[in-house]
């Protein structure tokens, strides 16, 4: 019997299932110190953060899974200078898994521990939009630049009340989250009203027997 464990913490309820004979077969745990736990006793066993990238009763994510052509992109987004950690988060496979992946198809940069300067770095607000989310990023460390002006009519638009830019990043595929034009919010607007972009493809790791779960 296979089991998948939502909430893991530390692996308590999986180890009681182990010793019973059942086979675990991937992990969700947000927090990263219990994720260090579990990696050292099940190191062999995906693991995931978010409880919100299961979909439709599994995880969505498994390397073996990948396409020739997510790799690829993979590849370009380490490449371009996201992390590992936000690389794997975006395929939602574990973080060791997007590692063996890149390194058999570029060259790794080196591990810094310090700060921002730290590859690993998870800072920044969560957000349900991964492409988003990588782009963000991206604009924050310096790896992408946002312009001034739209694409789109050339405008050069005051920023909001709030202070945030009014140039905004618009992906026609999800799948692509560094590929984007910067349009202004009317441009952006008017663009989705008419055209649809490309969803991210989900990819599901194998249904289990049993799901057991620790407390959210």
């Amino acid at each position: 019997m296979t089991v998948g464990s939502l909430f893991a913490g530390i692996g308590g309820f999986d180890r009681g299932f182990e010793l019973a004979g059942y086979d675990i077969r991937w992990q969700v745990e947000i927090d990263p110190w219990a994720r260090a736990v579990l990696a050292k006793h099940w190191p062999h066993v995906p693991k995931y953060e978010d409880v919100r990238l299961l979909i439709g009763g599994e995880v969505a994510g498994t390397l073996k899974k990948l396409t020739q052509e997510q790799a690829d992109e993979a590849v370009r987004l380490y490449d371009s200078g996201l992390s590992v950690g936000r690389v794997a988060t975006f395929y939602a496979v574990s973080r060791q898994a997007m590692w063996d992946l890149l390194r058999r198809r570029t060259t790794m940069r080196p591990r810094e521990r310090m700060g921002l300067s730290n590859r690993f770095y998870r800072g920044g607000d969560r957000q349900d939009d991964r492409a988003q989310n990588v782009i963000q990023n991206a604009v924050k460390r310096g790896r992408v630049t946002r312009p001034d002006s739209c694409e789109a009519c050339g405008t050069v638009p005051p920023a909001f009340k709030d202070g945030r830019t009014a140039i905004q990043a618009h992906h026609d595929d999800y799948n692509k989250p560094l590929d984007v034009r910067w349009l202004c919010q009317p441009c952006h607007h008017e663009w989705h009203q008419s055209h649809q972009a490309i969803p991210r493809r989900e990819v599901s790791v194998e249904p289990v027997d049993v799901l057991v779960g620790g407390f959210p």
